[in-house]
């Protein structure tokens, strides 16, 4: 009934709330343990030109390092993409966990897991979080508490 139901809400463009467009919560843990980096980025840009839904530019300075297994994330400047949407905005159902333009653009820092690609770093599956400060312990954990 639930496929049902989001296939006529894609058909007809309805908006399914992120609780019903989510991939199961082990694919996203498995992708958090997995991921090559885990750190802490002070926001200092982001493209407020992106068209949304879509892949908002970020710059931001790395402050914290939790876990690097290629042992090249350094303290310093990264960029990546933050997949951003502003209110209003039609989404496909799908797995990718939004994040709200006006708050990425207003956030101070980011918490994010993250996998090399090439020269460049990229979230691993949408996992980061606008966070307030950065932390001595992750805010974002491998394995969310049952």
């Amino acid at each position: 009934m639930k496929t049902r139901v989001m296939t006529l809400a894609t058909l007809v463009g309805l908006r399914i709330s992120a609780a019903e467009a989510v991939m199961p919560r082990w694919a996203y843990r498995q992708v958090r343990e997995q991921a090559t980096s885990h750190a802490q980025v002070k926001a200092t840009r982001v493209d407020s030109s992106a068209m949304t839904p879509g892949e908002c530019e970020t710059t931001g300075e790395v402050v914290r390092v939790y876990r690097d297994r290629s042992d090249e994330l350094r303290l310093g400047t990264l960029a990546f993409s933050v997949s951003c949407m502003r209110p209003g905005d039609r989404i496909v159902v799908g797995g990718t966990l939004w994040t709200d333009h006006d708050r990425l653009k207003q956030a101070r820092y980011l918490e994010a897991f993250l996998n090399r690609v090439e020269r460049r770093y990229q979230i691993a599956l949408w996992q980061s979080r606008i966070i307030e400060a950065p932390t001595d312990s992750p805010v974002i954990a491998i394995t969310p508490p049952s």
